[in-house]
């Protein structure tokens, strides 16, 4: 742990909040994953994935896990802020590219990804009160 920085101490029912940010980090590595394979190899027909964008969501992503992961409670706020602009971006671009199987997935993952981080921010308030 580093001095000074807040950090998930999973003190309240330990294995909940070790169960929502493993979980979590699953979410953050299945989204993450997606988007690093699409940025290697054009697998959606009508969408150009094979652009630096989708490595750069994909490392966004793993940095999502990773934050989860190190249990820096005082970044969670970027996690759920990221993934649902990357889900925004996705239904804003739908009139111009096709809705497919490996984007759902993807964006169902973000989704989850979002919550499960809200979920944890909200849980060290509740064992305050």
């Amino acid at each position: 742990m580093v001095p000074g920085v807040a950090h998930d101490d999973d003190r309240d029912r330990v294995g909940t909040a070790l169960a929502l940010r493993a979980f979590g980090v699953a979410l953050a590595l299945l989204a993450g994953g997606l988007h690093l394979v699409l940025s290697l190899v054009d697998l959606i027909p009508g969408e150009t994935t094979t652009v630096p964008a989708f490595a750069a969501m994909g490392l966004g992503f793993l940095g999502c896990a990773a934050i989860l992961a190190l249990r820096r409670a005082d970044l969670y706020i970027l996690v759920p802020v990221y993934a649902g602009l990357l889900v925004f971006a996705y239904a804003a671009t739908r009139g111009q590219y096709p809705i497919e199987p490996i984007g759902l997935t993807s964006k169902a993952a973000e989704v989850g990804l979002a919550l499960v981080t809200v979920a944890l921010m909200v849980r060290p308030a509740r064992a305050a009160r």
